[in-house]
């Protein structure tokens, strides 16, 4: 709730009692066992409304200690304040306000009093070698059915055991009720049924063939406007950056495509579903960590679940379903199972005698490593797009591995297991490594020498791209703001600031240049 758009006003004592109206409501579906005044439905809520009614400290009527609790958590968030900042904050608030004030003592103590409102998620064990997961009939092993390693780091410590790798799990369900059980967002789950193009132009998905497609085959589904289409996006990467270590960890992020265009793409209508830990990719085990979130789409779709719609004050069945993921090349190898990387043998995990080996694969023999886990769910074989290409992510991946090959850093592609690769294969004999005393790496004709190295750099760094391009954007803004005032003599006579005076006499007299010679025709003066 406080990690909402940063541009929203503060909430209010009213629009805080909104908001936990609408949770109280979302969890209580069919409003059993609730008076008129909203009580006897938990204890804890009734204190969080018991809060909500109490002064920050004495004589202040303005504010309460929730929402004053609301907002300073809203703070924390937005502008990324660690724990024991946070921590500290508190402390000195405590004893910079009235004694008989209401702040928490500590992060832990306000994060406690605020979890009702707020979404949890659940923690998962995993096998280290990403065979299985310790969940539903196997929650109660400890060791691996597959490779029978050990699902704790010591299990033979006393007292709580930690495990060895952790799955989170962001349930689906309580996160799409939350949409609906909201006055403010409820209303927008049906725009797609309501804002489809008209004049054959596609402006969002609705307006493709693909989802068309699904609304011919599926009527049932597609005739109850609230029913959800969902998109998955999957990537790894490094928490730790460029530093040494070697880490890859693979979110998973849904989001909805009911809304709106200038809606859906907004990170708050984005939802973490899983948070695959590392410090190895999943690779082609990457079904193992989608098992949860595959049967609660099955569920999802084939039985729904009862939802509250906030906006229509009605009670309706809501189901979804998946229409396509959104990835790069290699994890759409990883979640379709065309393997890009070797013919890995057909068993689950990373452990060396259960899968974690390659071979190279014979002439006869697709590509194929797996059948996808998507395919569990009835709909899937019958979509028209199932994979969707982020061509702004291969661009930059293809853009780094180029630069990073050509500089020799910690992007680049020429490794030494690359150029055992090339000896294997027979090929580019002056490329191979050599060993004298130690393993030599010779010097590719496609990358940098020092020299050439620190050349490149001193051009990129001095180049005036940006420059050029913010005052041909301050001339063109500055030029269509005129024309809205019929060119009055001020902007005759005044030339915007950076722009030399007759390269502002040309476009008066000939217009803004339509392409790019033009624009590189005006004359700019360095602005002081």
């Amino acid at each position: 709730m406080w990690a909402s758009n940063t541009h929203n006003p503060p909430l209010t004592n009213n629009e805080m009692f909104d908001a936990l109206d609408d949770v109280i409501g979302e969890q209580n579906t069919y409003d059993e066992n609730v008076n008129e005044y909203g009580d006897g439905l938990d204890t804890e809520f009734d204190a969080l409304f018991k809060e909500l009614n109490t002064e920050l400290y004495p004589s202040n009527n303005w504010m309460s200690s929730l929402n004053f609790l609301a907002k300073l958590m809203h703070i924390k968030v937005i502008n990324k304040w660690t724990d024991s900042s946070f921590d500290q904050l508190l402390e000195f608030l405590r004893v910079s306000f009235p004694k008989e004030n209401k702040i928490p003592a500590s992060y832990y103590e306000a994060k406690k009093k605020l979890r009702n409102i707020g979404l949890g998620y659940q923690s998962i064990h995993a096998c280290i070698n990403d065979c299985a997961l310790f969940w539903k009939e196997n929650s109660l092993m400890q060791n691996c059915h597959v490779c029978n390693e050990s699902r704790c780091v010591d299990k033979n410590i006393k007292g709580k055991k930690v495990a060895q790798k952790v799955l989170r799990y962001f349930p689906l369900t309580s996160r799409l009720r939350r949409r609906f059980s909201s006055r403010f967002t409820a209303k927008d789950m049906i725009w797609h049924n309501i804002g489809r193009s008209t004049d054959g132009m596609m402006r969002h998905p609705v307006d493709g063939k693909a989802w068309q497609e699904f609304d011919n085959r599926y009527p049932n589904f597609s005739k109850e406007p609230r029913n959800i289409r969902l998109g998955l996006a999957v990537d790894g990467f490094n928490p730790f950056g460029n530093m040494s270590q070697t880490y890859s960890m693979w979110p998973m992020v849904l989001t909805t495509y009911n809304t709106p265009p200038w809606l859906c793409m907004k990170e708050s209508s984005f939802m973490l579903t899983l948070l695959i830990p590392g410090p190895k990719s999943p690779g082609k085990d990457i079904d193992v960590f989608l098992r949860p979130l595959v049967d609660e789409l099955k569920t999802l779709c084939t039985d729904g679940v009862q939802m509250r719609d906030a906006h229509t004050k009605t009670i309706f069945t809501m189901r979804a379903a998946l229409l396509w993921t959104i990835n790069d090349y290699p994890a759409r190898s990883s979640l379709f199972g065309w393997s890009g990387q070797g013919l890995p043998i057909h068993v689950s995990g990373k452990h060396p005698s259960h899968g974690g080996v390659k071979r190279k694969r014979a002439a006869s023999e697709l590509n194929w490593s797996k059948k996808s886990i998507f395919f569990e769910l009835d709909y899937w074989s019958s979509l028209l797009l199932k994979h969707n290409l982020d061509v702004m992510h291969v661009e930059k991946n293809v853009c780094e591995s180029l630069l990073g090959t050509s500089l020799m850093n910690e992007k680049s592609k020429d490794t030494p297991k690359a150029r055992q690769d090339l000896e294997k294969m027979g090929i580019r004999k002056n490329l191979w490594l050599t060993k004298n005393n130690k393993f030599y790496q010779p010097h590719a004709p496609y990358s940098f020498t020092p020299t050439y190295r620190e050349r490149f750099c001193k051009f990129i760094r001095g180049t005036c791209v940006n420059q050029y391009k913010d005052r041909k954007t301050k001339l063109k803004k500055h030029f269509d703001k005129e024309r809205g005032h019929d060119n009055t003599e001020r902007a005759k006579q005044n030339p915007p600031k950076g722009i030399d005076p007759e390269a502002w006499v040309q476009v008066k007299e000939g217009g803004v240049p339509q392409h790019v010679e033009g624009w590189r025709d005006m004359h700019f003066k360095e602005s002081s």
